[in-house]
């Protein structure tokens, strides 16, 4: 029994280790059990016509020709029996062919006793023998059915009368009818794959809090590097769970990051010039499956599909698309147009480039995040948890620029701060290089961020020499000449300050209205009396874009388009981008927008209106606030325009925010920051938050009752200074940084589950 104890106490660790990973196995198992398996029938579909308010029946045949591009692995047609009180009896024949050469592609046979008759219609599904691969275009088929009855009931097929479009022809019985029947197209099933992709990220996820585990227990590892780690494998889980396309409005980015990476990558275009109303790829870079706002499983199936493909254009070929860009300021794309240019070099199909751009940004967030934690004198845990929070990963690995920004921020924040109070006692010109640096790529990058430049003040002048006084005013006058000089800083000026949103809402004006066709999760008996019925029966899997949802609306220049709702905001991310160059008038916004929507809360308005503001600003706290709770920390991800947005359990919510109290209350060297230093760092941090919601509601319409587009998320890029004030006999006794970020990470695990097992849902 000795023994067994002293080997218990000898290899305690590593049985923990072990133990820690069987329980997350055993998670993970019981979730396969009760929520993954049996998901394998799972079908995505698409509305080729999903409208029917009559009725025809089918003697001997009836054949439909229609269009589409997608692939096809059954259809599915609206089916009754006819009004006699008998039902159809008899086999029924469904043949599918190439209407320009005849050939046939696929038939099946079926019972139409199975036909469902009732007063109610129902979509019915038949299966097809073989799968149909569509070549990526619009291909016109024709489909024949033919019944072959064994009794006197008839069959009777919906569809919609009249507007047909071109291509298009229903015949019934060898006579034409002005009309389209009701047919959904299923083009994918979901099979095996689920499985195989759901134990896949569950191994990456128990692989990852094994080392996350063995970088704990190793005390000669620096803080750092464990964060470092933390955020690259779970950043990498983030990215695969939530693909390209998911973030928020991260299709603008992405084409921002695209056209940057092709005019270098095309000799003939000039380097990083501005095409903020359309984007360069390369001919091939689009995909109709991969470019939607909401991730379902079909999603990961396409995507793990295409990712091999390799890229067929001509070397240096490009082609300019009808789609928007954030700004024209490429200053933060240049890691991810790095990416994606190497995918170029490497002829990499689109998606495999698409997520060669994320990583790139997720490795230069992992770097500057863990060289923040180190460089901090203070505040360690509350940088490391700030950098590990779901919104923030979410964010790092993604084409936002929020990804460089935040990384610039803590990193930025954390070398001031080790100027300030870190064991170096005199500072020279060659350490005040860097910061320069920074605060001259984060000022016009964000103008919310300004007041950061002022951490240069918590520098005490015994540090800095003689010329301290001149040297913290030329540093402040640097940052405030990169503010104006940036090309967008007099269009946030001009839109915060004059009596109304006309320039906003003209930009806003000119954005085209995208439309992805939706696709749709068909399942057996939904009833389907109308069209509209049957629409509303069809679950939802993807939904539809819309190119109004951009740039934030706190970031300088950022010009949102008001709503017509008069009672509340859009949802948040509802914003957008501005044409930098302020050619849009007000003839345009006119043309969009009321005089409603162009009367905002500038500050002339804020000035004059002052109760009206403090009601809109208490109004957003009390009927928006868990949103700006929940958006800080990642309680709501993916696309936060769309009508089901991926939210997370309270639960994890409230973990993520038990975290920060933690990080929060960590000890840490006693003196290594003075108090009034940290209330100056917090008062610097308040501001930016104040300029962030002051922004929002600048281009707030004056007649919204909540403050349009705010997000918590805003907040993060602070987040660690927000932190720094904390009452000493609240602190924690023991050192508790390191098992503060593993938390974190086994947090962030328990987030992706729930991510998951969202997207399955859909």
């Amino acid at each position: 029994m000795q023994k067994v104890l002293t080997f218990f106490k000898t290899h305690r660790r590593a049985l923990a280790g072990a133990l820690l990973c069987f329980f997350l196995f055993a998670v993970f198992a019981a979730v396969w059990l009760t929520h993954i398996r049996g998901q394998g029938d799972k079908s995505s579909s698409w509305a080729i016509n999903d409208q029917f308010h009559s009725f025809i029946a089918i003697e001997e045949k009836m054949e439909q020709r229609f269009s589409c591009d997608r692939d096809l692995l059954a259809l599915s047609l609206v089916l009754a029996a006819e009004n006699t009180g008998t039902p159809p009896e008899g086999e029924l024949e469904l043949i599918l062919t190439d209407s320009a050469t005849g050939e046939e592609l696929a038939r099946s046979t079926g019972d139409m006793r199975y036909i469902y008759n009732g007063w109610e219609a129902y979509y019915t599904t038949l299966g097809l023998d073989r799968f149909v691969e569509n070549p990526g275009e619009a291909v016109e088929y024709a489909l024949t059915l033919i019944p072959h009855y064994s009794g006197e009931g008839r069959l009777c097929v919906g569809y919609e009368e009249g507007g047909m479009p071109a291509g298009v022809s229903l015949t019934v019985d060898g006579r034409e009818v002005d009309g389209t029947v009701a047919l959904l197209g299923t083009q994918a099933r979901v099979g095996g794959f689920l499985t195989r992709f759901y134990w896949l990220f569950a191994a990456g996820c128990i692989a990852a809090a094994g080392l996350l585990y063995w970088c704990y227990c190793r005390r000669s590892l620096p803080l750092h590097r464990m964060v470092f780690c933390a955020v690259l494998v779970l950043g990498f889980a983030f990215n695969v769970l939530l693909p390209p396309y998911a973030a928020p409005d991260e299709k603008y980015h992405i084409n921002q990051s695209f056209t940057l990476a092709s005019t270098l990558y095309d000799p003939h275009l000039p380097v990083a010039q501005s095409h903020i109303r359309d984007t360069i790829r390369r001919p091939s870079d689009q995909d109709a499956l991969i470019q939607v706002d909401e991730t379902t499983v079909f999603t990961w199936q396409h995507i793990a599909r295409v990712i091999g493909r390799p890229n067929t254009d001509p070397t240096f070929a490009t082609h300019t698309f009808d789609e928007y860009q954030v700004d024209s300021s490429y200053t933060l794309y240049w890691i991810s147009g790095f990416g994606v240019l190497i995918g170029y070099w490497l002829h990499l199909g689109f998606a495999a480039t698409l997520y060669l751009g994320r990583l790139a940004n997720l490795v230069f967030f992992a770097f500057l995040a863990a060289w923040a934690v180190k460089r901090t004198p203070v505040a360690k845990p509350a940088f490391a948890v700030a950098a590990l929070l779901p919104m923030t990963l979410h964010l790092a690995a993604s084409y936002s620029r929020d990804s460089n920004l935040l990384a610039l921020c803590f990193f930025f924040s954390a070398l001031l701060l080790d100027l300030a109070f870190g064991p170096r006692e005199h500072i020279g010109a060659k350490q005040l290089a860097l910061p320069a640096v920074l605060a001259v790529l984060i000022v016009p990058s964000k103008v919310v961020y300004l007041p950061l430049a002022g951490l240069i003040l918590l520098i005490p002048a015994v540090r800095l020499g003689r010329f301290a006084r001149w040297i913290k005013g030329g540093f402040l006058a640097l940052c405030a000449a990169a503010f104006l000089l940036n090309s967008g800083a007099a269009g946030a000026l001009v839109g915060f300050t004059q009596t109304s949103g006309t320039a906003a809402a003209g930009a806003a004006s000119l954005m085209a209205q995208e439309q992805a066709a939706p696709e749709t999760d068909v399942q057996s008996a939904v009833p389907a009396s109308s069209g509209e019925a049957a629409q509303s029966a069809a679950q939802t899997s993807g939904g539809a874009e819309s190119a109004s949802q951009a740039a934030d609306p706190a970031e300088e220049g950022a010009a949102a388009e008001p709503a017509a709702s008069s009672s509340a905001a859009q949802p948040a991310s509802e914003t957008a981008p501005e044409a930098a160059d302020g050619a849009a008038g007000p003839a345009a916004a006119n043309s969009f927008s009321t005089q409603e929507d162009l009367t905002c809360f500038t500050l002339p308005y804020i000035l004059s209106h002052p109760l009206e503001t403090a009601e809109l600003c208490i109004r957003s706290v009390v009927e928006e606030g868990d949103h700006y709770l929940s958006t800080l920390v990642g309680g709501t991800l993916g696309y936060f325009g769309l009508d089901r947005p991926l939210d997370l359990a309270w639960g994890w919510i409230i973990l993520l925010y038990g975290l920060l109290a933690l990080a929060w209350l960590c000890p840490e060297e006693v003196g290594a920051m003075p108090l009034p230093a940290r209330w100056g760092a917090l008062f610097i941090a308040l501001c930016c938050c104040g300029l962030a919601v002051l922004g929002c509601i600048s281009w707030t319409p004056t007649y919204y009752e909540t403050i349009y587009g705010f997000q918590g998320r805003y907040f993060l890029p602070v987040l660690p200074l927000l932190l720094l004030v904390r009452p000493k006999a609240l602190c924690l006794a023991g050192d508790c940084r390191r098992g503060v970020v593993l938390a974190a990470a086994l947090v962030d695990i328990g987030v992706l589950l729930n991510v998951f097992l969202a997207v399955v849902a859909r």
